[in-house]
């Protein structure tokens, strides 16, 4: 009895350790769910330019389906006063009904085009992340 005793602790403190990692990942993944989002509304800006003297400044001009993420855990929008014909800025936002909202370290993920070039940014709730950014993988 006692054996299985120390061999359910031994399990319990290894669950312990392996928990937040796994958590970790899991968050990580699931901000593929607004990078390709991103990417896709970034897609449908230069179709929409390419017909139209400027980028779109709202998401219906596009599609207003893709104001939600595929997975469903951010909304998406484009940032109201970034948009010219050279330039405009995308954000997705962490939804708070949806689990990666445990994700506090990327709480908005923001990708801007200007001239061509592409950066990519991310906040948490106490204001901006350091560079390099954690949130966005490459």
């Amino acid at each position: 009895m006692i054996e299985l005793l120390i061999v359910l602790a031994i399990a319990a403190i290894l669950a312990s350790i392996a928990w937040p990692a796994y958590n970790s990942q899991v968050l990580r993944g699931r901000r593929s769910d607004a990078m390709s989002a991103l990417a896709a509304i970034s897609q449908a800006q230069e179709r929409w330019r390419s017909d139209n003297p400027a980028y779109a400044s709202n998401m219906s001009d596009l599609d207003a389906r893709m104001a939600v993420s595929q997975g469903g855990h951010y909304d998406v929008s484009i940032v109201q006063g970034t948009v010219t014909a050279s330039a405009y800025t995308l954000r997705a936002t962490v939804k708070s009904s949806s689990p990666q909202a445990n994700d506090s370290r990327c709480q908005t993920l923001q990708m801007r085009l200007e001239a061509g070039r592409i950066s990519y940014t991310s906040s948490n709730s106490g204001g901006a992340n350091s560079d390099p950014d954690p949130c966005w993988v490459r």
